[in-house]
């Protein structure tokens, strides 16, 4: 097995990419045992990422890791000399590598508390449907950062799986989960439902997909996201095995008809409400932050204040003269639930309890972003005596680094190296961008919509 940046028989869009390490399968390698073949693939693996200077994206699918070489790999990357890559990370894809317990547990102990890695995918491998094992791989997804989680092809993992798995996923940042051709049935109708009509769920996406759910079963889940769930936006049902009591063809045809009508409806009506829930919470950080904030919030309660406390400590301030910080405005003589009114005529797709948590985080001075050391143009380095000219100039030069397409999370030195009047078209930029952004808004609570009078009670 020989590792390389591209391939001339398959061409990817990020093969130019210096932050991607790519495998590509060696025949040699399945004429030794599986064991020593998962040793060779994880060495080479190592070898490649040793080379390079950073690395976004590992895509070493079909290499002949197995579980033992799966293990080796994420020894490394907990090392001190594979910590680097582990903190510039955030995309692996692990696809057809043969990995079973072992190497999910492996994989778990990398993910957990993770908060780099973005996208994960472990198609097409055996894993496992022991409780146990599910059970910490959850655990470990629930305190992750990950965004995108593909388990597709695995037709080992069944309903056993699911039972196991869904009931305990409470994953705040997963936007994506791939469940197709898993071998799963109407059995886990019920535990599906649950799971989406929960408060746990805040997936964009759901691939359920190639499965033996069958019509019926289909049916109550477009039901009950049309009933209950305001965050999934594109659901994929099709292609499901249709038993024999689901009635004749045109029957058929025409229930799956009105069931797709139901869940376009219901998917177009939760990307519009994310859309108006996301800029208008984005808005009130703005108002709030120009409004709210004043010296002093940190002895409010010892943490994040209410909009009890920040109103009632803004109205204190207002009657004591300073010539120090100006008083604040007016705003806070007026009576607390006329404020509130005000606030909620700003963001009115906002719940009660997220505009509060938005004011909340806005009123807080510690939630301020870090300075870090100033970018100082050459036009604002006049003053400064050559020597110190000279010296941002060099350190400007070893900076200008090609950046890396793959990346979600460039490193601190990292900045947007397009000429200015194409900066506004970097991809690289926007992605990390929306990134942060969304990692903002689920900080809140304000990635979905959320019903005025929700019975579903959700912990920030």
């Amino acid at each position: 097995m020989h590792f390389r940046l591209s391939s001339q028989k398959i061409r990817h869009h990020y093969d130019d990419d210096p932050a991607t390490v790519r495998s590509v399968n060696h025949q040699r390698l399945k004429s030794v045992s599986a064991r020593l073949a998962s040793t060779i693939a994880a060495r080479n693996i190592i070898s490649a990422i040793q080379r390079r200077e950073i690395v976004h994206r590992l895509d070493i699918g079909n290499s002949s890791m197995g579980d033992e070489g799966c293990v080796q790999l994420f020894n490394f990357l907990d090392s001190p000399a594979g910590r680097r890559c582990k903190n510039s990370l955030t995309e692996l894809y692990l696809t057809r590598n043969c990995i079973g317990a072992k190497g999910l547990l492996a994989v778990s102990k990398f993910i957990k508390d993770n908060d780099v890695l973005r996208e994960l995918c472990l198609s097409g491998n055996p894993l496992s449907t022991n409780a146990d094992v599910i059970g910490q791989f959850t655990t470990a997804l629930n305190s992750s950062r990950l965004c995108t989680l593909q388990l597709i092809h695995n037709g080992t993992l069944s309903d056993n799986f699911i039972r196991a798995f869904l009931p305990s996923l409470n994953a705040r940042y997963l936007r994506q989960l791939g469940l197709s051709a898993t071998n799963i049935t109407r059995v886990v109708v019920p535990t599906i439902i649950e799971y989406v009509t929960s408060s746990r769920c805040r997936l964009d996406r759901l691939q359920c997909n190639a499965n033996s759910l069958t019509l019926p079963g289909a049916r109550e889940i477009i039901s009950a996201i049309e009933r209950e769930n305001y965050s999934l936006f594109r659901v994929n049902l099709d292609d499901l095995h249709i038993d024999e009591y689901d009635g004749d063809g045109e029957e058929r045809t025409l229930a799956w008809q009105e069931g797709w009508r139901i869940l376009n409806d219901a998917a177009q009506r939760n990307l519009t409400k994310k859309i108006w829930v996301k800029k208008q919470a984005v808005a009130l950080l703005l108002y709030s932050r120009a409004l709210f904030l004043r010296s002093g919030m940190r002895d409010l309660h010892g943490g994040a204040p209410d909009f009890a406390s920040v109103s009632a400590f803004n109205r204190l301030s207002a009657s004591v003269k300073s010539d120090i910080i100006s008083a604040p405005s007016m705003f806070f003589q007026l009576p607390e639930e006329i404020q509130q009114e005000i606030i909620a005529l700003l963001a009115p797709d906002l719940s009660h309890r997220q505009r509060i948590r938005v004011v909340a985080f806005a009123a807080d001075f510690r939630t301020l972003p870090q300075l870090y050391e100033p970018h100082l143009e050459p036009a604002n380095t006049a003053h400064l005596p050559a020597s110190m000219r000279a010296g941002l100039s060099r350190q400007a030069d070893t900076t200008a680094k090609v950046p890396y397409e793959g990346s979600w999370k460039p490193p601190a030195w990292w900045e947007c190296a397009c000429p200015e009047e194409k900066r506004r078209n970097c991809r690289t930029l926007h992605r990390w961008v929306r990134e942060r952004r969304d990692v903002w808004l689920t900080r809140v609570g304000c990635d979905v919509w959320e019903p005025e009078f929700a019975i579903r009670d959700t912990e920030f």
